[in-house]
């Protein structure tokens, strides 16, 4: 299914194709955040649904951090990706031997795209550091 949408501000329309409604969604928050206009979502078999600002979108029920951080699906798939990376921060090398705690860490954020949460592609081993070195660079562009 995709589902195609339709942005315009001042004039100007740009089009884009998502394969999912939830994709769809975090990328109007996104776009919205940013911007003012129109986003006008078609979906298969579905009327066009015009959304004028972030507040007129379908508010998703994601679970808290702490919730999803203490799901045993999480766990067993954190517990994978450290064995399969060797106990090793994937920037600097360094391991739990030098006394570093490593993260396992969503290189798409969850609260963005909540759709890879549990994709094993879309994690990578940081240690501490690293990874709020990573968080602190992605806030400044």
């Amino acid at each position: 299914m995709t589902i195609r949408v339709t942005l315009q501000m001042n004039g100007k329309c740009t089009r884009r194709e998502y394969k999912t409604h939830a994709r769809a969604m975090n990328g109007l928050k996104r776009w919205f955040s940013g911007n003012k206009g129109l986003a006008l979502v078609y979906q298969p078999g579905q009327q066009p649904v015009v959304y004028q600002s972030v507040h007129d979108l379908p508010i998703h029920q994601v679970a808290n951090e702490t919730d999803f951080y203490r799901t045993q699906e999480w766990r067993s798939l954190r517990v994978d990706v450290l064995a399969e990376s060797g106990r090793r921060c994937l920037l600097c090398g360094n391991s739990p031997d030098n006394g570093i705690t490593l993260h396992v860490d969503h290189i798409k954020p969850r609260s963005l795209f909540p759709e890879l949460a549990l994709e094993k592609s879309n994690l990578q081993v940081l240690c501490e550091d690293c990874n709020l070195g990573k968080m602190t660079s992605e806030l400044s562009f």
